[in-house]
């Protein structure tokens, strides 16, 4: 062998050991299963049980809780099938179970494993926790239909806005002079 093809040889190996270990390099080379890269379904099932475990009470009968999580107006969107097939890694590696097959305790397990994990990898998964609950909690995609785990009724009504007795935020009476009355 070439002293030329020895290098070329070893610089491919030690590449494919880093992209199997570095999280960025796994991102930017796409570096996870091909089931996760051409089926948004199951992406989908895995971020909705995502969704599930970390807004505690939501019915996701009420709307799509991945949505935002899969929106490309948001940069996350970038990295969701990465997120998704890293979920079902842990999944497999901690219960040999499909992510969106586990009970809540088990994905936040899973959940906080990721959050243990690499600075790239924890910073992903703040990104998608933080993102969900916004989503969510502030109701961005439904503005009528606000969040009822929060008591954030939604969209304005055209109720009268004032308080009930609004006498109590308002000063004494002064008399023309000043003085109190």
């Amino acid at each position: 062998m070439e002293r030329r093809a020895a290098v070329r040889y070893l610089t491919l190996l030690l590449a494919g050991v880093a992209a199997e270990s570095c999280t960025p390099l796994r991102v930017l080379t796409r570096s996870f299963p091909l089931e996760f890269k051409n089926n948004p379904e199951l992406v989908g099932r895995t971020l909705r049980a995502f969704t599930a475990a970390v807004i505690p009470g939501f019915d996701p009968g009420h709307t799509d809780p991945a949505r935002a999580l899969l929106d490309h107006r948001y940069p996350f969107a970038a990295y969701a099938e990465f997120f998704a097939s890293d979920l079902s890694r842990r999944a497999g590696d901690l219960f040999a179970t499909p992510f969106e097959q586990l009970t809540l305790e088990q994905r936040t397990a899973v959940i906080l494993a990721g959050l243990d994990a690499d600075g790239t990898t924890r910073k992903l998964y703040r990104g998608a926790i933080y993102l969900t609950q916004v989503a969510l909690y502030a109701g961005i995609y439904d503005d009528e239909a606000g969040c009822a785990l929060i008591g954030y009724p939604g969209l304005y009504r055209g109720a009268t806005i004032s308080y009930e007795d609004p006498a109590v935020f308002l000063p004494k009476p002064r008399t023309s002079r000043g003085n109190a009355a």
